[in-house]
């Protein structure tokens, strides 16, 4: 059974920090988790590694993929010239997700249909994204970080015990 869970929020309304306050429950539960984040930024010269970077400019040279490893980690890329697939979440769980977890975690993605926590810092954007489909909670990000980390524990608890898929 795999269950997903979206992270949702503008920019600097924690999502970062609530993804892995959410990611160390799940491991301390035993339970395998796999990570999708979606990347906001428009200007597309960044995506959390310059471009400058070796494995990077393999790829604008032609290269279909391109891996890198470093310490315990290993960082794929794969182009996807079809933008619709490339920008499409269901063909990334369905075919980029390998390693078979209980849980897979989505930072972004705003309009996928998936269980939703929401923060917000403001009254206009908590306005704004109370249109979204699936919300299961909404904590307001610029009160005590305290409360809001309680209430996301509490909050995964219980969506990890409901042993109703979501997907």
């Amino acid at each position: 059974m795999v269950k997903i869970l979206q992270v949702v929020g503008y920019k600097k309304s924690g999502k970062t920090t609530t993804m892995n306050t959410i990611i160390h429950l799940l491991k301390s539960k035993g339970l395998t988790v796999a990570v999708i984040k979606h990347h906001g930024d428009k200007n597309g010269d960044e995506i959390d590694i310059p471009k400058s970077r070796d494995h990077i400019t393999y790829m604008e040279s032609g290269a279909d993929e391109s891996i890198v490893q470093g310490y315990q980690y290993l960082h794929k890329l794969i182009k996807q010239e079809d933008i619709d697939v490339l920008n499409n979440l269901e063909y990334i769980i369905q075919h980029e997700v390998t390693s078979q977890p209980d849980v897979i975690l989505i930072e972004g993605y705003k309009q996928a249909n998936y269980d939703k926590i929401v923060l917000f810092k403001s009254t206009e954007d908590e306005l704004d994204l109370k249109r979204l489909n699936n919300i299961k909670l909404i904590v307001d990000t610029s009160k005590d970080q305290q409360e809001c980390t309680a209430m996301i524990k509490t909050f995964i608890n219980k969506w990890v015990d409901d042993t109703r898929e979501t997907i």
